[in-house]
């Protein structure tokens, strides 16, 4: 049985057939970027089943004012993977720290990995560290009102769950009450939106979807199944050149979204595969530098200064912002 669920380990990181992203050493993280940007490496927001959970902050320029925050989930297919890594980004803290430098609370976070622990753990983990950042607001400037969640592959469906079950009680963290875990923002890069593969199924339910994984824990496990009409504007980034996770789950997802009245921006991004790798450098640069860019843009209408102001013209016109 245990050589079954080694070779199963490794299918699933095949090129090909994986759902992992490839792993390079955890770098140490500086303490400070341009911009006057600072770090906090390793900080425990929940100690679960022995294990202490960290995430980083990188932490804008102090100045007047609360800032939005957004947390960052990394992919490795469930099984891998580390705070300060993203595809074919190869210096991921420096790309976090520019994000910080226009005003953003950073944080990227740890969570428990396959086969040790399977959904709904990891999507647990990431609700527990949102409530963490806005039990630490006051610490570390940030406005409890604006929140997003950002992930890639695995990373991506995590962040989707976290997006599309706000109040869910099946989801919320064990331990009891730990306090609000809704964000206001979702990313979702390349990542999965259903459970329908065996692949996935094994190493995220330790089940096989076409042999005995039950159908409902499926579904509870599918971002795509928990949209519902009040679920928070949804950023969609996927490469057409995606051999790992199919284009057609974030088209399909992107069209549930809409049909529910959901804000979603969805962006295909050309010869782009899975981690956003292309073979031509120059295309890899250019490729990696629009992605984030779009990022920034998304985070601004949603939980940054422009949000500020349309929620401020709504509330003018006699609504309130996300009617």
């Amino acid at each position: 049985m245990r050589k079954k669920w080694l070779f199963a380990l490794v299918a699933l990181c095949l090129p090909g057939a994986a759902l992992c992203q490839r792993e390079a050493a955890r770098p140490v993280l500086a303490t400070s970027y341009a911009g006057g940007v600072r770090t906090i490496a390793d900080l425990p927001y929940r100690t679960i089943d022995g294990e202490a959970l960290t995430l980083d902050l990188y932490l804008p320029p102090k100045a007047g004012g609360k800032r939005p925050a957004v947390l960052f989930v990394h992919g490795g297919g469930f099984i891998q993977g580390h705070s300060r890594m993203m595809g074919a980004e190869k210096d991921f803290p420096a790309r976090l720290a520019v994000l910080a430098a226009k005003g953003y609370v950073v944080a990227s976070m740890e969570y428990r990995l396959a086969p040790k622990s399977r959904f709904p753990a990891q999507v647990r983990d990431a609700k527990a560290a949102v409530a963490w950042l806005r039990v630490h607001s006051e610490e570390y400037g940030i406005d409890p009102r604006r929140i997003a969640i950002w992930g890639s592959s695995a990373g991506g469906m995590i962040a989707a769950s976290v997006g599309t079950s706000c109040g869910v009680p099946d989801l919320e963290p064990e331990g009891g009450n730990n306090g609000d875990n809704c964000v206001q923002a979702v990313a979702d890069w390349f990542g999965p939106t259903a459970v329908d593969s065996d692949r996935l199924s094994l190493i995220y339910l330790g089940c096989l979807a076409s042999l005995n994984c039950d159908a409902d824990r499926m579904k509870a496990a599918s971002p795509i199944s928990r949209i519902s009409p009040g679920d928070p504007p949804v950023q969609i980034l996927h490469g057409n050149s995606d051999e790992i996770v199919p284009l057609a789950q974030s088209k399909a997802f992107e069209e549930a979204l809409h049909a529910a009245g959901v804000e979603v921006e969805f962006r295909v991004v050309e010869g782009a595969g899975h981690g956003l790798r292309a073979d031509d450098p120059v295309r890899q640069k250019v490729i990696l530098d629009d992605a984030f860019a779009s990022l920034t843009g998304f985070l601004d209408r949603t939980i940054g200064s422009s949000s500020l102001h349309r929620g401020a013209s709504v509330a003018a016109a006699g609504g309130k912002a996300g009617d």
